[in-house]
């Protein structure tokens, strides 16, 4: 089960994802098993780019994972609702960095940070990222009382 919001916990321009733990996802050791972890990691990636850079870019080009990291911090026993943030981390001409946390309440047990390519699909070149995908990674501008 998921449940999808684009307001954040810890960050504010983080995109939320809330997943429940399935028995399915335990290991032998009756803890979530790391294919769980990547998976629910997956989801929570697959709904920003949909929500947040798809409708920028349309669905004509390619958008390719060419590189993914994940570290485990801690254990996750059923049951469980976890809790992935993810958010863009940084632009560069053709390529995006995702940065992602995921909670189980405010306990941190898996950290992730993820790159894609943007691809025109018929060449197979890289291409450049649209000038609305680069202001989602611009912090926002602090308000005047808060320094």
């Amino acid at each position: 089960m998921t449940d999808q919001s684009s307001t954040g916990l810890s960050e504010p321009r983080a995109h939320i994802v809330k997943d429940t733990l399935r028995v399915s996802d335990l290991d032998f050791q009756r803890h979530m098993g790391n294919t769980a972890f990547t998976e629910i990691l997956a989801n929570a990636r697959y709904a920003f780019m949909n929500e947040q850079v798809r409708p920028a870019v349309g669905f004509e080009p390619i958008i390719a994972l060419v590189r993914l990291e994940v570290d485990f911090k801690g254990q996750v026993h059923h049951p469980a609702t976890l809790t992935t943030e993810t958010r863009l981390d940084r632009v560069g001409r053709s390529s995006l960095g995702l940065a992602q946390r995921m909670l189980v309440g405010t306990r941190l047990v898996a950290t992730s940070r993820a790159v894609f390519v943007l691809t025109d699909r018929s060449s197979g070149a890289a291409t450049p990222w649209p000038e609305e995908i680069r202001a989602l990674a611009t912090p926002p501008e602090r308000e005047a009382s808060h320094p």
